[in-house]
């Protein structure tokens, strides 16, 4: 059992980050990129919505990975025992991608008090060449000026402007091991200007007695109790991309908007994500 001593927390506190942390098997990770490579053969017309927000209420093998005791025990060290997951995204970058994400804070547009944590989950290697995330130190303590740019699915997401680039650190990862940071570190990535893949899932695990500062969010209670009132409860995926967990995941969607991905919900508009207008049988 790995757990987190004080001056690793205290890291985490001081910096906002915590890296290298080897959480998940070879095995784990092989087992997960099959599953990938699977639905991506059978369902590629979905890929581009089904690995994006809150994939973990779509694939069980998605939450399966999210709750590795490993995982949950070093995300219990510095958020306590009661623990949401709130989204799993997938971050994939085949060889030679120009896919980049600009310097960003993930609860920029909407506040979250306790702060919940990402953890990147190094389903393949990270190298400075294809595209590992950056983050810049001592950067969560607050959140900083941004600018609001277009991006999928009419969405809005903030970019963090006026950021010293010399003071950023990569996060270089072999297979299975795992980076954790504050919702409020800013961090991006860049190209990949390799010949293999990076790929990446990124998790936000929160304390289930946190609010937001504008809606309600709501999460799978991955661990303790969800007696916080703040965040509703999400249901457990059963089996993989069925149509219940489809329509568990659309109704989510629908009824939590304001989650940190989606931003604010605008006066009068209703809610919109890429899977709205999927047929089902």
């Amino acid at each position: 059992m790995m757990r987190l001593d004080s001056r690793q927390i205290n890291v985490f506190r001081r910096d906002g980050f915590l890296t290298g942390l080897p959480l998940l098997s070879t095995e784990a990770c092989t087992q997960f990129m099959d599953h990938t490579d699977r639905f991506t053969q059978h369902y590629p017309q979905d890929v581009h919505w089904a690995f994006d927000i809150k994939a973990n209420l779509l694939f069980d093998w998605v939450y399966e990975i999210g709750v590795t005791p490993a995982l949950l025990d070093v995300i219990e060290d510095l958020i306590g025992p009661d623990i949401l997951l709130t989204n799993s995204i997938f971050r994939i970058k085949p060889p030679g991608s120009e896919t980049r994400y600009g310097w960003h804070q993930d609860a920029a547009r909407i506040q979250v008090e306790p702060p919940f944590i990402l953890a990147y989950l190094a389903i393949s290697e990270a190298t400075s060449e294809n595209g590992c995330l950056r983050v810049i130190p001592g950067s969560h303590v607050a959140v900083e000026p941004f600018r609001l740019i277009s991006y999928a699915c009419e969405r809005k997401v903030a970019r963090t402007v006026d950021v010293d680039e010399s003071q950023a650190v990569d996060l270089i990862l072999k297979q299975g091991e795992v980076a954790l940071f504050h919702c409020n570190t800013v961090h991006g990535s860049g190209k990949n200007l390799s010949s293999r893949p990076r790929f990446g899932l990124i998790n936000d695990y929160t304390p289930a007695g946190a609010r937001q500062s504008v809606g309600t969010g709501s999460g799978q209670l991955v661990r303790g109790r969800n007696s916080g009132g703040g965040f509703a409860t999400e249901k457990i995926p059963v089996g993989a991309f069925t149509e219940d967990n489809i329509l568990s995941r659309r109704s989510t969607l629908m009824r939590y908007p304001e989650n940190v991905l989606m931003g604010p919900l605008p006066p009068g508009e209703q809610p919109s994500f890429a899977d709205a207008d999927l047929q089902l049988r």
